[in-house]
């Protein structure tokens, strides 16, 4: 049974509801405290997060972030600090991250392969799409800080490099897009590695006596079989096969020092 006392709220006394008043403001007050600190905490963490997104996290068209600082950021955790692939996580992927320091990736990689690769990634692979978040220059940037950082175009020699004007000409900008890697910017091989036989150096003077114009546009053309030179007859139109040899045989394969 209740208790009469329990059936009376109503008549409890003035003090006692006043007792109630208090607790419960005080309460609210608490309350009120804590929400004004959280919602300061918020707005101080949503400043942190704006000053860092310049850094990192959102692309910029107008402001690109370094090459540098990308991959340092972005790929160094799959590739490896030194583009080796020898990172960390290179034991979780079916298929290993790319070691751009290897002889094969200086033959296959392009680079409008690897700007293609980093804006939409590679199927069947861990790499994925960073056109999301990387502009356009920024991903450029990037590929342009892997190939020079870590695939370096070889051997200079004592053979000088050839003249802006050719470098600056059709055949010298497809010569360094498509051939450097293998056969140096001054086209003295850049590394044999895995390769046999090794790409041709072109300043020897057995090959500039034996390769004439028509074979050199034949072997870009349609590849060398049995070498690891390939045909980019799909790739280029024949004028501009017939400009790379040309480059070739005006940069390198002259005896003249001025190579105007």
């Amino acid at each position: 049974m209740f208790s009469y006392s329990s059936l009376l709220p109503a008549t409890t006394s003035y003090s006692s509801r006043f007792k109630t008043g208090q607790i419960t403001e005080t309460r609210c007050s608490y309350v009120r405290a804590h929400a004004l600190r959280y919602f300061i905490l918020l707005l101080l963490l949503c400043g942190w997060n704006v000053a860092m997104a310049g850094d990192r996290g959102i692309k910029s068209e107008t402001n690109p972030r370094k090459g540098a600082n990308i991959f340092k950021h972005y790929c160094s955790v799959c590739h490896g600090d030194k583009g080796n692939g020898q990172s960390r996580a290179r034991g979780s992927f079916a298929v290993p991250p790319r070691d751009y320091t290897s002889p094969e990736s200086a033959i296959e990689l392009t680079r409008e392969r690897m700007i293609h690769s980093v804006t939409n990634g590679r199927p069947g692979t861990a790499m994925i799409s960073w056109k999301t978040e990387l502009s356009a220059a920024e991903i450029e940037g990037v590929v342009d800080y892997i190939r020079t950082t870590f695939m370096k175009l070889g051997n200079a020699g004592s053979h000088p490099k050839p003249s802006e004007k050719l470098l600056t000409s059709r055949g010298g900008v497809l010569y360094m897009q498509a051939c450097a890697m293998c056969h140096g910017e001054t086209g003295k091989r850049m590394t044999s590695g895995r390769m046999q036989p090794p790409p041709t150096d072109f300043t020897m003077p057995k090959v500039i006596s034996e390769l004439n114009r028509k074979r050199m546009i034949a072997s870009i053309t349609n590849g060398r079989p049995g070498t690891a030179m390939r045909g980019y007859g799909a790739d280029f139109s024949k004028a501009d096969i017939e400009a790379m040899a040309d480059f070739i045989r005006s940069a390198f394969m002259t005896t003249d020092k001025s190579k105007k």
